[in-house]
């Protein structure tokens, strides 16, 4: 909007004292910025402080020849603030504290321009123009850079999700990543060939209304998945892949944080199911690593859950693996027993899963179902009855846990 067709004698008072405190008014705004954002407390780079300083200088330039145009300020005229913007994007400075540093550059002017006008009559005189014209300048110049900052953001974000994108396919080529980007990304997340580590896969089993909804449970999984360094997080299509370093970790550490983070995108309606994989010895396994995640997930089926392979043993793990030869093995006698006591609510069974974890001793068993022992040893004998086995017998005993685990015999009483 036109205000004036010729700058008045006070606005150019105004910019004559901005352009003569130049370089002492830029200081002053970084000396300020620095007190009030702790952002930029933090740098201790030079040539980072010197492109802040010279930013705020740019600043009073362009509000300089505004003033002595007498009118608004053009987005042309504001176009150095997106190389400043970009820059404070690449080097980590968040969104907020660009912003406040730009509002503190503001303050600093806008109290010179007071300054003036308390010993300067034709200042005084422009100060409504003056602050109409500032203010204005304020709004776009702020605009601007929150817009310039954000576009650079998206650009880094999409450039860095290209970058993981890659390592992840290096990886799971069995390929070590190359020079560059990629082999910075590997070592950000403290992956390379000295150390273990393992593979997260996740899916999602419900309808995702929300585009961002599989990127928002990746974020979360990565949170969960912990560790001093960030976990490689990568969403491929409709999966959620991380390859966590586990810098001498029990990977078994993470299955509760990870069964939390499930819980919390459950409740917020995203249902997923997540694998997770054994501890490998260096990345150059990522691609096993990754098979075993996925075969987790094959387990879970469209029910979802999680399904940590470390907290399993063997033999759990070979009954997820199973073909329909191995249930065609089990005998009719067993299958009938298991089917019925599922049926009846599955007491017999988890007497017997409680009789092996007490490594056949009935007394102890009874103990952990909360029942006499006369109770366990009399359905331990019905179940003789029914299966023909003998419990005394390790071989016995073993073939009718192998059938409760391929049956996938749900234990829902005692």
């Amino acid at each position: 909007m036109e205000l004036t067709a010729k700058a008045s004698p006070g606005l150019e008072r105004v910019a004559a004292m901005l352009t003569a405190r130049r370089l002492e008014l830029a200081r002053t705004t970084l000396e300020a910025i620095r007190v009030e954002c702790a952002g930029y407390a933090a740098i201790d780079d030079a040539g980072m402080l010197a492109d802040v300083t010279e930013h705020v200088a740019e600043n009073h330039d362009a509000l300089s020849a505004m003033l002595l145009r007498g009118r608004s300020v053009s987005a042309e005229d504001l176009a150095f603030i997106r190389p400043h913007a970009a820059m404070r994007a690449r080097r980590g400075v968040s969104l907020a504290d660009f912003l406040h540093a730009f509002r503190v550059g503001q303050v600093v002017i806008w109290d010179a321009i007071i300054e003036l006008a308390n010993n300067d009559e034709e200042a005084r005189a422009a100060g409504l123009t003056a602050a109409r014209l500032v203010i204005e300048f304020i709004n776009h110049a702020s605009t601007l850079a929150a817009q310039s900052y954000l576009d650079a953001q998206q650009l880094l974000l999409a450039e860095g999700d290209r970058v993981r994108r890659d390592l992840l396919e290096d990886l799971l080529a069995g390929r070590e990543p190359p020079p560059g980007p990629r082999l910075s990304a590997a070592r950000a997340a403290g992956l390379d060939r000295r150390g273990p580590c393992l593979v997260i896969a996740a899916v999602p089993v419900t309808t995702l209304e929300d585009s961002y909804a599989l990127r928002s449970s990746a974020s979360a999984l990565a949170r969960a998945a912990g560790g001093a360094l960030r976990p490689l997080t990568v969403v491929r299509q409709d999966e959620i892949v991380i390859v966590r370093a586990l810098d001498g970790q029990d990977p078994r550490v993470l299955s509760d944080a990870i069964r939390r983070a499930w819980r919390e995108q459950l409740d917020g309606g995203v249902g997923l199911a997540i694998g997770i994989s054994t501890a490998f010895a260096s990345t150059s396994d990522v691609p096993e690593a990754y098979r075993e995640a996925c075969n987790a997930l094959e387990a879970l089926g469209t029910a979802g859950g999680v399904l940590a392979l470390p907290e399993l043993r063997a033999l759990d793990y070979l009954a997820l693996r199973a073909d329909p030869t191995a249930a065609r093995l089990i005998p009719e006698p067993i299958q009938r027993f298991i089917e019925e006591d599922a049926a009846a609510g599955g007491a017999l069974t988890s007497t017997l899963l409680a009789y092996a974890e007490a490594n056949l001793n009935a007394k102890e068993a009874a103990q952990r179902l909360y029942i006499h022992v006369n109770t366990a040893h009399h359905r331990l004998t019905r179940i003789e009855e029914k299966t023909g086995c003998d419990l005394r017998d390790l071989g016995d005993v073993q073939e009718l846990l192998i059938a409760i685990k391929l049956t996938g015999a749900q234990v829902r009483g005692r």
